[in-house]
């Protein structure tokens, strides 16, 4: 099978074949690029309407003149990107817009309020439409006369529109460029939206100190009866407690530390008298209760009183005696105990009762104190702000006010024009492209070779004849033609192809019909019969049957058909044609089908004896695409010659029809009908020679 190579494989571009194809192609670029020259030419002075641009330049003012040392309600703005990206749309609000409209009166500018303009034509052609609609089907004719609020937002619409606010480079200037269709009008707009932009910062402070002093007015209002009112309570509280201060409270809290001290003796003493008791209490004997009371007369007594009963009564007597002591002194403690503890209850109940009225004191005249500052903060930052009324600055100055423009900015005339000749050269490109890539066709004998990888032996220029029977005459008549000397190539090709066994017996076809493979066969047996070969020309196309157009009327009646059948011998079959020195065997008409006719065993024998009796045999066989003839024929024969028509054969047709050939049968290839000037218009060298020495063929067949 056929291994066809794909011209699309190579990735690389050709800049001087792609400049050749544009080339080829001018005619058709230049009437494109002319056409959208005219038309850009047309649109820009027919059509534009002319836009004059003015610009004017706002700065933010980094420091502002402080005409009182008193904080502003509003901060100054800084110069970061945020606050200069929110400052554009400012300038690009609706609501300054809309004070620009009412200032400049834009309502009753046509150009902004197009309620105003003249209808154009398709306008008048719905209102035309809605003339004949019935009165029913009238799309609401009420509903289109606007209201005026709608009608003022189209017209803010129109000039927000109509003006851009950009940052000059590196600064904090903004740049506003206004675009109308008069020259004034732009400056006028350019100037009015600075001065609202500017205005309006002057407004906002102004508003926001107005606002600023109604609330703190109403603040200090509300703080000085909160001070009076908290300065009353805290007359009428000292006026209803007595006097109280941090001294007498100090005082207090001492009598209190020093009565609970003596509570404290008082109570080890009491717990002492009553230790004392109980084991006086308890002692049972004379030595111990000698012992208890730790009394030297007792100790004496006691030693006694065991003997002697007047010493035993007094001792009696002075121990009862101490007893009673002993118990007075533990009832004097618990009653002077229990008055201590009733004073330290009294007296920690009145300092309970000073210290929250303390407390409180404190507390009412810190709350005085905090509504007397406050109320005197708000006083005075009332007063300062009232001070700052008139004097308000905006935080932006204009830098130059907009020059009415002399000349229209848009439309850029000449940009148009120049745009669109560049479309039109680009359009007019890309057709010539899509033409070239939509046309598949051979125009070099390398395109070809590179698309079936089988050589091309012979390149032949196009014949300038009317008819057939012309082109046989003129490569007679001129034998040094390029035309000629393209076919004496051929010849040489192909004998060359083999030059130990040079083929004898040729076949020519080609993919489709009008390629011109029937008077390459013609011409070819022309040239070998001038080297003195003896030449059969065989009609393998019992279809067509065209060689009596080249040679004229076969007179003998006999033909292929006839040498094939048996009723008459090849020497008689053929029809001698000796102006042109060969003999050819016609074709004939039958009802048989031609491929089977041609597959048989009589056309091989055929052909074995037409080898023997000549030196050159050539068939000219039907295109392979249309029927197999030539397939069959193929398998005879010693080579094949494929034509290819030029600029004309698609590639498709080309690789469907070498696929049905065995490879080793194809001889060569003949790229024909070759027109020279295209060929050059391609960028092709063409001489008929070979090589780049083919660029001289022209002027050496004319030398001598």
């Amino acid at each position: 099978m056929n291994q066809i190579q794909n011209l699309n494989d190579d990735d690389e571009i050709d800049l001087g074949k792609l400049f050749q194809v544009f080339w080829r192609g001018k005619f058709i670029i230049a009437f494109v690029t002319a056409i959208f020259a005219g038309f850009g030419v047309y649109y820009a002075i027919m059509l534009t309407t002319p836009i004059y641009s003015a610009n004017s330049v706002v700065m933010l003012n980094s420091q502002s003149e402080q005409i009182v040392d008193l904080p502003s309600v509003l901060s100054q703005l800084t110069n970061d990107e945020t606050v200069v990206q929110t400052e554009i749309e400012v300038m690009r609000s609706r609501i300054l817009v809309g004070k620009v409209v009412d200032e400049l009166d834009l309502m009753s500018d046509p150009e902004f309020n197009t309620t105003l303009q003249e209808p154009d034509l398709a306008d008048r052609i719905k209102d035309a439409i809605k003339s004949f609609l019935p009165a029913g089907n009238n799309l609401g004719a009420d509903e289109e006369v606007l209201s005026e609020s709608l009608l003022r937002d189209q017209v803010i619409d129109h000039v927000l529109e109509s003006y851009s606010v950009l940052v000059v480079p590196n600064t904090t200037a903004f740049r506003i460029t206004a675009r109308t269709e008069e020259p004034e009008k732009s400056a006028r707009l350019a100037d009015a939206v600075a001065e609202q932009y500017v205005q309006s910062q002057i407004d906002v402070k102004r508003d926001a100190t107005m606002q600023a002093i109604d609330w703190l007015s109403d603040q200090v209002s509300e703080l000085r009866l909160s001070l009076q009112k908290s300065e009353n309570a805290v007359k009428e509280f000292k006026t209803n407690t007595p006097m109280i201060s941090p001294d007498v409270l100090s005082g207090l809290e001492r009598q209190l530390r020093s009565l609970r001290d003596r509570i404290q003796a008082t109570s080890r003493d009491a717990e002492e008298a009553s230790q004392f008791l109980a084991q006086v209490s308890s002692a049972e004997t004379y030595p111990e209760k000698a012992a208890i009371a730790d009394n030297s007369l007792l100790d004496g007594l006691a030693v006694r009183a065991q003997t002697d009963p007047d010493a035993a009564r007094r001792f009696d007597a002075q121990f009862a005696s101490l007893v009673e002591r002993a118990r007075r002194s533990v009832s004097e403690a618990d009653s002077q105990l229990n008055t201590l503890r009733t004073s330290e209850s009294i007296l920690e109940e009145k300092i309970q009762t000073e210290s929250e009225a303390f407390v409180e004191l404190e507390q009412l005249t810190r709350e005085a104190e905090a509504n007397r500052t406050l109320y005197e903060y708000f006083l005075a930052r009332l007063k300062e702000t009232s001070a700052q009324q008139g004097i308000q600055q905006s935080d932006s100055r204009i830098l130059s006010y907009a020059v009415v423009p002399l000349e229209p900015s848009q439309p850029n005339k000449k940009l148009i024009v120049l745009m669109s000749t560049f479309l039109g050269f680009a359009l007019g490109s890309g057709i010539v492209l899509l033409l070239e890539l939509r046309k598949r066709t051979f125009r070099s004998s390398q395109e070809l070779e590179q698309f079936t990888g089988i050589r091309v032996t012979g390149q032949i220029p196009l014949i300038a004849s009317r008819n057939r029977k012309g082109v046989l005459s003129y490569v007679l008549e001129n034998p040094t033609s390029p035309v000629t000397e393209a076919i004496r190539n051929l010849r040489t090709s192909v004998l060359l192809g083999n030059i130990d066994q040079p083929p004898k017996l040729l076949m020519t076809t080609s993919s489709i019909p009008g390629e011109g493979k029937t008077t390459i066969a013609a011409s070819l047996a022309l040239n070998f019969v001038g080297m003195g070969k003896s030449v059969l020309l065989i009609e393998g196309d019992l279809r067509r049957r065209s060689l009596e157009q080249y040679f004229g009327k076969n007179n003998s009646g006999t033909g292929l058909i006839s040498a094939l059948t048996g009723d008459t011998s090849l020497k008689d079959a053929v029809s001698h044609r000796a102006e042109y020195g060969i003999d050819i065997l016609f074709g004939e008409k039958t009802e048989a089908n031609a491929a089977d006719i041609l597959t048989s065993g009589s056309m091989q024998r055929l052909l074995a004896e037409a080898r023997e009796a000549y030196d050159i045999v050539i068939i000219d066989t039907p295109p392979v695409l249309i029927v197999p003839d030539a397939r069959v024929v193929s398998q005879f024969v010693d080579t094949v010659l494929f034509v290819v028509k030029w600029d004309s054969t698609h590639h498709q047709q080309v690789e469907e029809a070498m696929s049905l050939f065995s490879r080793d049968v194809i001889g060569g290839l003949v790229l024909n009908q070759i027109d020279p000037k295209g060929f050059k218009r391609y960028g092709y060298s063409y001489g008929y020679g070979y090589g780049y020495a083919a660029n001289y063929g022209d002027d050496y067949y004319k030398a001598d």
